[in-house]
């Protein structure tokens, strides 16, 4: 039976494709993992370090704990290490993941809020049937019955609060936590947003709990049926800079493909010629039109200044024939215009405004076919005219 998690369905809803390749085929690629990953995993580390030495009565110094965390990360590095961010350095990174370290640990010593129960403690879930599996960075227990599951982030994006009362990987955990402990009649739900050192909690009724079991296993039904009809489609979005498998992905393996090439290769792709002679057709194709629209708007120009010298509404051509209908139609003033404010007032005064807050020609007078002959009145008073032409083409008719 599949053992589902929160990253695995997580993948799913991203980008079925990834998931195909990461989980029913099981593609492993020569990617090595990004600088984000590898930061996140030596501050991981050095806090496991932290509350795991504290259960041998062992309390770890600032400076140990960076020393343990810069002994991994020069053991642990190779320039295999992806960077994305443009402008950035491993430095950069490093840096970043000590001051993460220095925060947390001042903001936290002397770290006796609570009973440690478990450093990345796997926690099992049974969902009508279906078994989820996941890690909590810290488990604790800050008093009688209550419990607290610690994530810790070092992503350089802090959510809104709306995203952590929906989170649901915790929520998963806090299920997972009173599975296995009888007495777990309140949980907390705490993330660390390190970068920021920043606290942010959140708690789950029995009723929120209910509602993400089902929808959990409206989710796995989702994967299964797409794993039945073998239907994985790409799904594009700001997550492919970071996915393992771009080179296999129809969206962005010619991207990739054609990003490591040497310029001679680059400018002898096909595709990239293909692509090149559409774009530069497009762009004739634009030019033309523009060309074309301003011929015709000043054909229509003269058009119109010749129908009202000669006063004709129809003038012949060789095979076709031009019918030209001079008029007027009224306007209202458009914002900033002389006028605009005084007639907004009007109709608000009028409780009118709801019917036409948008104050177009068309709304305005359709509307005002139910109001009374006073308020028409002095609305009318607004309006102004324009003249409008229309100029209709048609073949010319035989004997003419």
């Amino acid at each position: 039976m599949t053992v589902y998690s929160h990253s695995r369905l997580t993948t799913f809803e991203n980008c079925p494709l990834q998931y195909r390749l990461k989980y029913i085929d099981r593609i492993k690629t020569d990617e090595s993992e990004t600088i984000e990953a590898f930061m996140g995993s030596r501050v991981h580390e050095a806090l496991e370090k932290l509350y795991g030495d504290m259960r041998l009565l062992k309390t770890n110094t600032p400076e140990e704990l960076l020393s343990f965390y810069n002994d991994n990360w020069q053991k642990f590095y190779t320039n295999d290490v992806r960077i994305i961010r443009k402008g950035f350095s491993p430095e950069n990174y490093r840096a970043t993941g000590e001051k993460c370290i220095r925060e947390y640990y001042a903001r936290y010593s002397p770290f006796d809020d609570g009973k440690t129960l478990g450093l990345e403690q796997m926690i099992k879930i049974d969902i009508e049937g279906y078994k989820l599996q996941g890690f909590i960075d810290r488990l604790s227990s800050s008093g009688d019955r209550a419990y607290e599951i610690h994530d810790y982030k070092t992503s350089q994006r802090l959510p809104e609060q709306m995203h952590f009362e929906t989170d649901r990987q915790l929520a998963l955990y806090h299920i997972g936590v009173q599975d296995m402990f009888d007495d777990a009649s309140q949980v907390s739900l705490v993330w660390h947003y390190l970068v920021y050192d920043k606290e942010i909690r959140s708690r789950r009724t029995q009723e929120d709990l209910s509602k993400l079991k089902s929808n959990i296993v409206a989710l796995i039904e989702q994967v299964e049926k797409a794993q039945e009809e073998y239907e994985f489609p790409a799904v594009e979005s700001g997550l492919c800079s970071w996915c393992e498998y771009q080179s296999l992905c129809p969206k962005r393996m010619h991207i990739v493909k054609t990003g490591q090439m040497s310029l001679n290769k680059y400018l002898g792709d096909p595709g990239v010629n293909l692509v090149n002679e559409y774009a530069q057709k497009s762009r004739e194709k634009k030019e033309l039109l523009d060309k074309v629209d301003t011929e015709l708007e000043m054909l229509k120009e003269a058009i119109i200044a010749y129908a009202k010298k000669e006063g004709v509404e129809v003038i012949r051509g060789n095979d076709k024939q031009l019918r030209v209908k001079l008029g007027e139609k009224p306007y209202f003033p458009n914002k900033g215009e002389e006028g605009r404010g005084e007639l907004e007032n009007l109709i608000k005064n009028a409780g009118k405004w709801e019917l036409v807050s948008d104050l177009n020609v068309y709304s305005l007078t359709k509307a005002m076919s139910d109001w009374s002959p006073e308020l028409i009145e002095k609305i009318k008073e607004f309006q102004k005219k324009e003249e409008s032409c229309r100029i209709y083409l048609s073949n010319l008719k035989e004997g003419n």
